[in-house]
């Protein structure tokens, strides 16, 4: 089991009944997004090394971006809800555990270490 979030921090004002078709001023061209994924799978180990693939569910959240005369305004763009996949591979050492992981569908890889307690 996993979980990733990303997302940028957002210092403008949030106008969470904001529409697209109200805007008088000019909107960034990027836009706010956070992202959020549990994944579930499992996976084989051979000796050392592992490989697994886990099937994730996640929900991503877009705001626009703009300013005005006072500051800077988001409103809501879309939420959307998704299913993707990762694959990856671990690798034990003496004293940390090194794993990789890409998910193709969602563009995002990670790489972790674990302290091993032996």
């Amino acid at each position: 089991m996993d979980y990733v979030m990303t997302y940028a921090i957002d210092q403008n004002s949030y106008y969470p009944y904001g529409q697209i078709n109200n805007v008088d001023f000019p909107l960034s061209k990027n836009d706010w997004k956070k992202e959020s994924t549990l994944y579930v799978g499992g996976g084989k180990r051979i000796g050392k090394i592992g490989i697994h693939g886990m099937v994730g569910f996640g929900n991503e959240i877009i705001r626009w971006q703009g300013k005005d005369a006072i500051g800077g305004i988001s409103f809501p763009k879309s939420n959307t809800s998704f299913t993707t996949f990762k694959v990856g591979l671990i690798r034990d050492f003496k004293w940390f555990t090194l794993k990789l992981d890409t998910d193709p569908i969602r563009k995002y890889s990670q790489i972790s270490i674990g302290l091993n307690n032996k």
